[in-house]
């Protein structure tokens, strides 16, 4: 089934972790979908917005009525639909702009990950709104752009269009939404660590202060990159890797209302 789509850094797959690095990302990942199934009532109509491989869609199948997750890879979702489909988990392919359903559709909303990759923010944002119910919930993440990105600098990760600090992502959604609260995800203290270890620029900013490595050829890009991580930081499958699967856990991952600044990956709960 794995076969439709490959493993990329945006793209998380639940199978054949390589390095605990990889494995504590898909936690940070997965512990939004365990948050969110706390938070959306059982008898709701879900939509998830840029579904990836499929794995989340499925965690909230099964707390919820029925969920239909979107996503513009065609190939994610014919994996996603032969993976995990059911009759209420329903993958389909998107155009990435308009939401191909209608006005009060849906009961909430949730989209991880996502929004940093999208060029219209704005619009995005709107069309979320627009199929939610009165008084529907959208959830939503994306990378904590605090400790990642120095004022003014452009995101170092090739797939995103930008990041947000918290004010930034609260000011966007108060666009549309009634009432916005934007919390954080943190690891604890080992977590963290690791974190911070794996989002650190391996291209100095101050070499580069325009972001010209962006004119390189994406293949280019990513070799130099290998090469420098060989070089500069900790070999990822060193003893420290030894039994990851059964070291790290969910449980690892919290939920800060306070000094969100911190945070790992900022958490949106919003109200229409």
């Amino acid at each position: 089934m794995a076969e439709l789509i490959s493993k990329t850094g945006e793209r998380v797959i639940p199978e054949d972790f390589k390095s605990r690095q990889e494995y504590i990302l898909y936690l940070r990942h997965l512990f939004a979908y365990e948050f969110a199934k706390h938070q959306i009532p059982k008898d709701s109509v879900v939509l998830e917005v840029g579904c990836g491989e499929g794995y989340g869609a499925n965690v909230l199948s099964q707390e919820v009525k029925k969920i239909f997750a979107l996503d513009v890879d065609k190939n994610a979702v014919a994996h996603a639909s032969k993976k995990y489909g059911s009759e209420n988990c329903i993958y389909r392919a998107y155009d990435g702009a308009k939401i191909p359903y209608e006005d009060a559709s849906f009961d909430a909303a949730v989209s991880f990950q996502v929004i940093e990759h999208i060029e219209d923010d704005a619009n995005y944002v709107s069309q979320v709104h627009r199929v939610l119910k009165k008084d529907g919930m959208f959830i939503c993440t994306t990378p904590n752009r605090t400790h990642r990105l120095k004022p003014g600098q452009k995101p170092l990760n090739e797939f995103h269009v930008r990041e947000y600090y918290p004010h930034e992502l609260e000011s966007l959604l108060k666009s549309k939404f009634s009432d916005v609260k934007v919390w954080g995800i943190r690891g604890n203290k080992e977590v963290q660590a690791i974190e911070m270890e794996r989002v650190k620029p391996v291209f100095d900013p101050t070499l580069d202060p325009l972001n010209l490595r962006m004119l390189m050829p994406r293949p280019l890009r990513r070799a130099i990159s290998k090469i420098i991580k060989n070089v500069t930081r900790k070999n990822p499958k060193d003893g420290s890797d030894v039994d990851f699967l059964d070291k790290y856990s969910l449980d690892d991952h919290y939920v800060i209302k306070d000094n969100i600044e911190e945070s790992l990956a900022l958490l949106a709960i919003c109200k229409k």
